[in-house]
């Protein structure tokens, strides 16, 4: 594939999948074919194992990284390898770093094991740019919360494996993110506290010098 790839990174809350959405919008207006894939998900495998993930029982942290993995090999089989070249732009919402950040530093297992895991169901195909939208776990869980309000969804008796982790939790993962995007030459640090309009043109910004002719 010589397409662009692009992933979005973050804690609960960032404005991924609402950045995500408005890039796709930005793309198709100028003559792209963008392909808008989530982690885990996008496949029927991948679908099957994220309502597991986020709703199912309690899973010890290796079976939880390992279902991970199991999904993205199948997002990588079925939705990455086999994109056309001219014009192709993958975005996705979430891929390796979250599991770096969520498995590594907030589950607590060995980076060098899901590093090694990482490049296995990815055959070493990692995204072209990553833009890491940073906000403060509090204020990220503050706006998933004010979401799920909004559309009635807080009388539910189920719960979510991540968001409804405690803060101490969710700060690790933030610092993952931020140890990645320091480490990492094809990641770009966005600030996400300020209006919708302000971030997607940062995305835009750090975007538009890497697509291919459409």
């Amino acid at each position: 594939m010589s397409g662009l790839f692009i992933a979005f990174e973050g804690v609960e809350g960032a404005g991924k999948t609402t950045q995500a959405g408005l890039l796709e919008s930005a793309l198709l207006k100028r003559g792209y074919r963008p392909s808008l894939l989530r982690e885990p998900g996008s496949t029927r495998l991948g679908e099957y194992l994220r309502e597991y993930l986020i709703n199912g029982a309690p899973l010890s942290p290796t079976a939880e990284l390992l279902l991970f993995e199991a999904a993205r090999a199948q997002l990588m089989t079925e939705k990455v390898a086999g994109e056309p070249d001219t014009g192709a732009v993958i975005i996705a919402d979430r891929f390796a770093g979250s599991t770096v950040a969520y498995q590594g530093y907030g589950r607590g297992i060995d980076l060098e094991r899901i590093n090694w895991l990482n490049d296995f169901a990815t055959g070493g195909r990692y995204p072209d740019l990553t833009l890491l939208l940073d906000v403060d776990p509090a204020v990220g869980l503050g706006r998933v919360k004010g979401r799920q309000l909004s559309l009635g969804m807080l009388d539910d008796d189920g719960f979510d494996r991540f968001e409804d982790a405690d803060i101490a939790f969710h700060d690790k993962v933030r610092r993952g993110f931020l140890d990645l995007e320091d480490k990492t030459a094809s990641w770009r640090f966005i600030p996400g506290n300020h209006p919708i309009e302000y971030v997607a043109a940062q995305v835009w910004d750090a975007v538009c010098g890497l697509l291919p002719e459409s």
